[in-house]
């Protein structure tokens, strides 16, 4: 019987950990780099005073996934700029919506608002308190806080130890912030129905029909929450406490936003 041949078996080379790593590191880095410089090509459009192309740049930038309550910022100096105060005031409203204090986007929406008479829908405690700090944070608060509860209550009523004063308080005051959070995030969800008009100027209407009767006028700016649809028409809450029908073209909802 022929014995099979023994080949010499040849270095497998291995691909070192520390590379594959690196390389990973730097494919995640690539749309970084991409996003980064179409924001600086924008800014320095904006600085230029090219300020579509500052838009365009902007857009650009959330539209590749990278929006920041920064770009939504700048985005709303640019639409300013170009006498577009609806669409800039929407954009300011989404740089809120990312980080609720950024002081710039604050003092420009209230200054916008003000020029442009802009009318707004009343707000609740609730949502003021909503508005304090982001989806996230709240999201987080309330994973914390109910399971400090739910450990808290099965030590207190599991251990033989008396003296659980200081647990009690603890998971009291859980209690609280769950309930506190959960109250928020309810109100955060309500306002994803909220909506800007970003028409130069709008009138609601009573019925779905442009010969239907003048419900509110809305210069551009305004705030509606958005109840149902039916067909190009947005039937909304208005300002003024009323209802009325807006066509679909002159709104845009502010959440949930690109980033």
């Amino acid at each position: 019987m022929q014995k099979a041949e023994r080949h010499p078996s040849l270095p497998c080379w291995k691909f070192p950990r520390w590379l594959a790593a690196l390389a990973v590191l730097l494919l995640a880095l690539l749309p970084i780099r991409g996003w980064a410089s179409d924001f600086d090509t924008a800014n320095q459009a904006y600085d230029q005073g090219k300020f579509a192309d500052a838009k365009a740049g902007y857009e650009k930038v959330i539209e590749s996934g990278a929006g920041s309550a920064n770009v939504y910022y700048n985005l709303g100096n640019t639409e300013f700029r170009l006498d577009d105060a609806g669409h800039a005031i929407l954009s300011y409203e989404r740089a809120l919506a990312l980080t609720p204090r950024h002081p710039e986007a604050l003092a420009n929406l209230r200054l916008l608002r003000e020029k442009n008479g802009s009318r707004l829908l009343p707000v609740s405690w609730n949502s003021r308190l909503a508005h304090l700090l982001t989806t996230n944070i709240w999201t987080v608060l309330v994973a914390v806080s109910g399971w400090i509860v739910l450990f808290g209550l099965v030590i207190i009523f599991t251990s033989r130890q008396a003296d659980h004063f200081g647990l009690w308080l603890l998971t009291l005051l859980s209690v609280v912030v769950c309930a506190v959070a959960s109250v928020s995030l309810w109100s955060m969800t309500r306002d994803q129905a909220l909506a800007v008009i970003t028409a130069k100027e709008t009138e609601a209407r009573l019925a779905p029909a442009e010969s239907a009767g003048v419900a509110e006028a809305l210069p551009a700016g305004s705030q509606v929450r958005v109840l149902s649809e039916r067909g190009e028409w947005i039937y909304c809450e208005l300002p003024g406490l009323g209802r009325g029908w807006v066509p679909e073209g002159a709104l845009q909802h502010v959440r949930p936003v690109k980033s």
